[in-house]
């Protein structure tokens, strides 16, 4: 199984995906950053043990998104689990953290 992420297009896109109970990972990744595309398969093959969707947001797109979600730096990892952001991890990604949070969404 092979997730892909769901690239987000819009505001209202975004607001409706992290408002839903299920859970989900927003990354947050600029097309200019080394960084955001070296951690993105490593972030796609931990979550593909999971049950949950995986959005994509491209800052260099979506600076309003950015800005209203507090993102000032990337990569950044946002989970969120019924409508609330419950994990947060920039830059220097703790892939072990990510784990863990992950591991405690399975029903």
């Amino acid at each position: 199984m092979s997730i892909i992420p769901t690239m987000i297009k819009s505001k209202e896109q975004y607001e409706e995906l992290i408002s839903r109970e299920d859970p989900l990972l927003v990354y947050f990744s600029s097309q200019n950053c080394n960084v955001c595309h070296a951690v993105l398969p490593k972030v796609m093959e931990l979550v593909d043990e999971y049950p949950l969707e995986v959005a994509q947001v491209k800052v260099d797109e979506l600076q309003e998104i950015a800005g209203q979600s507090l993102v000032f730096t990337v990569p950044t990892i946002l989970v969120m689990f019924e409508g609330r952001e419950i994990l947060r991890e920039s830059r220097f990604i703790d892939f072990a953290k990510l784990e863990r949070t992950l591991s405690l969404l399975q029903p």
